[in-house]
């Protein structure tokens, strides 16, 4: 004889919920391979978000020395012109222009750099004091480029540049000397750290930073090859480029713009794509662990077909069936929603510890993840819940 369990008509939602889990247990094989659908599509969906989440952070990080209101202005050569871009022109920028804040000349070339035995070959990024007003450089140690430096042998050195041309018992310091192309530069400051990006004219970690006038001894061209400009943060960065690009134009170069704004935007663009690939894939295994939720449900529904008329008989009404059927298969998604949050989280956090990002979920996929899981295993318990529901009792009562 079957013994009739309490949640019927009228049952408190505990004792309802309590008698859900009891009945998925006693179908664990079946459950758990149900469940397994919903933990996979949640964690897919979960890291997903997450990842992307971190990548957009980490692409703000890159910007965060130079902000994300910078602009890049770089000459190309037309024929056999050396290309250029007349310095004055540059700094006189922000007194044309009210989105300029700042605008700085750069000229930037290559060459093997030498301190006693040591040598290497670096970027030489020939510039003057206001670049420091466009891009963060922080200094280690000593001071950087002055006005009073303009044509003077003296250089700030790349934190990487550094270590290269320092050798045991005789680190480059303050007041060392380098030699580039038969000139010897004093070093008057050392460069912390700064991370590169694909806006940066050099890789000033693995450069040697002299004077604009002072480099023309050692460059092919005195004169810039590009402009550094920062922007106000509500500039239209399109028609600012135009601008600028038209009032630094002249004969013997081709100016290309690149902007910290128009690379964000492309870099999240091509994130989007993959977290929407990768999501798309996670919702078809939500798909399938729902179709295994309907499955188990409506193998429930065949094997408790007395225990359901029997539930009727003494006053169950179709509306209680109906929920009862429809809490297990929200149980039984939400198990397995809050699963796949947890294995989506430590996926993500693996991601960021092989990256080296910093692990920061966003607050919103916490609730997210099992709650979409829980629509899933609702909606797709809906269709055995009305089937029990709408079971004979009489019929069902005879079922043996």
């Amino acid at each position: 004889m079957i013994a009739l369990p309490q949640a019927f008509a009228g049952a408190p939602l505990g004792e309802t919920v309590a008698e859900a889990f009891a009945n998925l247990y006693a179908q664990r094989q079946r459950s758990v391979l149900a469940l397994l659908g919903i933990l996979i599509g949640t964690a897919s969906i979960v890291a997903m978000l997450t990842i992307g989440h971190m990548a957009q952070r980490e692409t703000l990080k890159l910007f965060a020395h130079m902000g994300v209101n910078m602009m890049l202005i770089h000459a190309t050569p037309v024929g056999d012109d050396v290309p250029m871009i007349d310095r004055r022109t540059i700094e006189h920028l922000p007194g044309r222009f009210p989105a300029v804040l700042a605008a700085a000349p750069y000229a930037g070339d290559r060459a093997t750099v030498s301190a006693g035995a040591q040598s290497a070959e670096v970027g030489i990024a020939a510039v003057t004091p206001i670049v420091r007003a466009v891009i963060d450089l922080d200094l280690a140690k000593g001071r950087f480029i002055a006005p009073v430096d303009d044509d003077n042998l003296v250089a700030v050195v790349g934190a990487q540049t550094a270590a290269k041309l320092s050798a045991p018992g005789a680190p480059l310091t303050l007041g060392s000397q380098v030699r580039v192309k038969g000139y010897v530069f004093t070093v008057i400051g050392l460069l912390a750290p700064v991370p590169f990006t694909a806006l940066d004219p050099t890789d000033f970690n693995n450069a040697v930073i002299a004077p604009l006038a002072g480099g023309r001894r050692i460059l092919s061209s005195a004169d810039p090859d590009s402009a550094l400009i920062r922007l106000r943060p509500d500039t239209d960065v399109k028609a600012a480029g135009e601008a600028l690009t038209a009032a630094l134009a002249n004969p013997t170069a081709t100016l290309q713009i690149q902007s910290a704004k128009e690379m964000i935007k492309g870099m999240n663009a091509e994130k989007a794509i993959h977290s929407s690939l990768l999501t798309a894939i996670g919702a078809i295994s939500l798909l399938v662990g729902g179709i295994g939720v309907m499955n188990v449900m409506l193998m429930g529904v065949m094997e408790r077909r007395r225990e359901i008329g029997l539930r009727a008989a003494v006053g169950a009404t179709p509306g209680d069936i109906q929920v009862m059927f429809l809490v297990e298969a929200a149980a039984l998604a939400l198990t397995g929603g809050l699963a796949g949050l947890l294995a989506g989280l430590a996926a993500a956090a693996v991601a960021a510890g092989v990256s080296g990002w910093t692990f920061s979920p966003p607050l919103y996929v916490l609730p997210l993840g099992p709650g979409v899981a829980v629509l899933v295993g609702v909606a797709f318990g809906l269709y055995p819940a009305i089937k029990a529901s709408r079971l004979d009792p009489i019929e069902a009562l005879r079922t043996e």
